[in-house]
């Protein structure tokens, strides 16, 4: 399927006819080459979908006259951050030729922060970290390949002052090589960017809660903010 936006491929995905399906994009003068090269075997894909496929009733349901990405009472949201219907094919998925486990390094699966000190530490750095996670990724099959390690933040599902959360919202990715066998430690920071919420106004609010953290499919960890709602940043 070559194609630069989503199409409704529901008919292929569940068609016992078809056991996988290659989405090329626009590849360009070497794309033969490339999908041949993945149907043979001679390449294991990696790659992952960087938009959301949807349904065909989709276009009923969003109005081209609204570009709000927010879901609301007429519509289901737009991208992996909003959407709300069920995807075709939801972002970031992909196949591979091998499979791989990842398994949590760290000793604890939660920490505690309270937002007093996070405002502590905004004067002395222009990026406040706030945790760093490390991963293990081992190849658990039997061809080398590269695997692309998704890392999601899932904020507090809370609406305030009119604005929903989104429902999961990426922070870091990694593409890693390994061979059959091998094990890599994958490292994501989490910096305070990733945990803010923009209000109607633009500005930039810390607010409390908890916050999962999802490492491609797996919840690994959560943290939580203790506080009040404080405000980190107006717009200019």
């Amino acid at each position: 399927m070559m194609s630069g936006s989503s199409i409704d491929l529901t008919y292929i995905r569940d068609s016992p006819q078809c056991g996988s399906l290659i989405w090329a994009g626009y590849p360009g003068e070497l794309g033969g080459t490339a999908i041949a090269s993945v149907v043979f075997g001679q390449y294991n894909p990696a790659g992952r979908l960087p938009i959301t496929f949807y349904p065909s009733s989709y276009v009923d349901q969003v109005s081209m006259f609204d570009m709000r990405m927010r879901p609301s009472n007429v519509s289901p949201g737009r991208t992996y951050k909003f959407y709300t219907g069920q995807p075709v094919f939801a972002f970031g998925s992909g196949l591979s030729y091998t499979t791989f486990s990842y398994t949590w390094y760290n000793d604890s699966t939660i920490a505690s922060y309270s937002i007093k000190s996070l405002m502590k530490n905004k004067y002395g750095t222009q990026h406040v970290l706030i945790q760093s996670f490390q991963v293990n990724v081992t190849n658990t099959g039997t061809m080398n390949g590269d695997d692309v390690v998704l890392a999601y933040i899932i904020p507090p599902q809370v609406r305030r002052d009119g604005v929903t959360p989104p429902i999961k919202q990426l922070f870091g990715f990694e593409r890693i090589n390994l061979n059959v066998g091998e094990t890599k430690q994958v490292f994501f920071p989490l910096n305070i960017e990733s945990v803010l919420s923009v209000a109607r106004d633009g500005s930039k609010w810390v607010h409390p809660g908890e916050y999962h953290i999802v490492i491609g499919n797996q919840r690994m960890f959560t943290i939580e903010l203790h506080g009040h709602s404080t405000l980190w940043e107006r717009f200019k």
